[in-house]
């Protein structure tokens, strides 16, 4: 049942938390009980379910209390209340508090019961028609970072534009995701990365255009900016913006307004702005190819994410969750990692941090035709091969694998597509 809706059931009345059980999974639900809000608080983060079904009076923490510390770790998550038939007020108040339904104890009908339960899991499916939340729980995501995560939880709460800096693979597009969920906003998180878009196209991706705006412009279309009215908009690689595209991005932070490509109309947006990037900024801004005005206005609150050798203690727990999450897509049994792999894996360094390590983890993972997963990670020795030799051979794997598709390869090894073209070129291998 790993690939159905996962519901948590936070009950201290067995009989009736069984019961809850038997009509979920009778239904098609994922369930786990909890018969006390303390064992729940520390299982629901290694699951995140889609629903968690609390009761109101439990001793030593009330359910209001409880959704309160539980939205804390999993704030995408929808909560219903379970309360006796005389305290609905109790109830009213729980959803004033976070709370998107209840149901009364006893049970007027399963039915009934059912029927709440699917208006919220069809509501969270369509919502995750436009938003990939496919987050790790906080506690993987935040791992050997919580000061991170305090930081990320207060700046959520208010507009201020964030700059994420880091390696490639460090996470940085989950992070935004993070923050775009921790701060309530109720439209879309909508996503750009500004290397893999072709220079030519980035403008209008940003900022739509209207008919006839130019050759190939048969109907207006709403721009990024545009679909994120009322939600985040996360610019990823910020760095790879040209100097003309700086200009009106940072008019956009300016004026909190836009207009189309060939209209005349001025749009105002309320989105929030998060930015990401690998590079120096400062430095870039220092050798003329970044704009200072734009590099003040975008580094109001920067968010440095270490990379994976600096949270070396908890590669191993990352590396499970990610175990779990790839079998799963699989359609595999989840594995445990051999003794050889747990050494292996704790002595590399992982330049290409937790992307690199899901997919080493990947290919262990489909390989491995034993009850354990053995980690083959090839050490390219600099000094015995050509460093050029090594990048020629990785470009050539990642376009490979990817059945020719530069966009998926460039992803894959961490490079704006620019520079994949570039080497292409370079190396011969069109």
């Amino acid at each position: 049942m790993s690939d159905n809706p996962k519901i948590a059931v936070v009950e201290d009345d067995l009989a009736f938390a069984s019961f809850l059980r038997t009509i979920l999974e009778e239904e098609g639900y994922s369930v786990t009980l909890f018969h006390d809000p303390e064992s729940a608080l520390k299982g629901i983060s290694k699951f995140s379910p889609i629903l968690v079904i609390t009761d109101l009076k439990m001793p030593k923490m009330d359910g209001i209390e409880f959704i309160n510390r539980a939205k804390e770790i999993l704030p995408q998550t929808y909560f219903i209340v379970i309360t006796a038939f005389g305290t609905i007020p109790s109830a009213v108040e729980a959803i004033k508090k976070g709370a998107i339904d209840y149901i009364t104890k006893p049970l007027s009908s399963p039915e009934d019961f059912l029927k709440v339960v699917r208006k919220i899991i069809n509501k969270k499916a369509q919502k995750n028609l436009s938003i990939d939340f496919d987050l790790p729980p906080y506690e993987i995501l935040f791992a050997g970072i919580e000061e991170i995560h305090k930081t990320v939880r207060e700046v959520a709460k208010t507009d201020t534009t964030l700059i994420i800096y880091g390696e490639t693979g460090t996470g940085k597009s989950a992070i935004a995701k993070a923050v775009h969920l921790m701060s309530g906003r109720k439209g879309a998180f909508v996503e750009i990365n500004c290397a893999l878009i072709p220079e030519n196209l980035i403008e209008s991706e940003l900022f739509g255009y209207e008919k006839g705006a130019f050759s190939g412009a048969i109907k207006q279309k709403r721009g990024k900016i545009e679909l994120a009215q009322n939600g985040t908009l996360f610019l990823d690689e910020i760095g790879e913006l040209t100097a003309h595209l700086q200009t009106k991005f940072l008019k956009v932070l300016q004026d909190k307004s836009f207009e189309r490509l060939g209209g005349l109309e001025v749009i105002k947006t309320n989105a929030r702005f998060i930015t990401a990037t690998n590079k120096d900024l400062k430095k870039m801004v220092k050798e003329g190819k970044f704009r200072e005005d734009l590099y003040f206005r975008l580094n109001v609150f920067p968010i440095i994410i270490p990379p994976l050798r600096e949270r070396r203690q908890y590669i191993i727990k990352i590396a499970e969750y990610l175990i779990e999450k790839i079998s799963s897509k699989l359609g595999k049994p989840p594995k445990k990692l051999s003794k050889d792999s747990i050494e292996a894996i704790k002595k590399y360094d992982f330049p290409g941090n937790i992307r690199e390590l899901e997919n080493i983890l990947e290919r262990s993972i489909i390989l491995s035709n034993s009850e354990l997963i053995e980690v083959r990670i090839e050490d390219n020795n600099i000094e015995s091969e050509d460093l050029k030799s090594i990048e020629k051979r990785a470009i050539i794997e990642a376009l490979k694998k990817k059945g020719g598709n530069k966009k998926e390869a460039a992803r894959l090894l961490g490079i704006s597509l620019r520079t994949l073209y570039y080497k292409i070129k370079d190396y011969d291998l069109e």
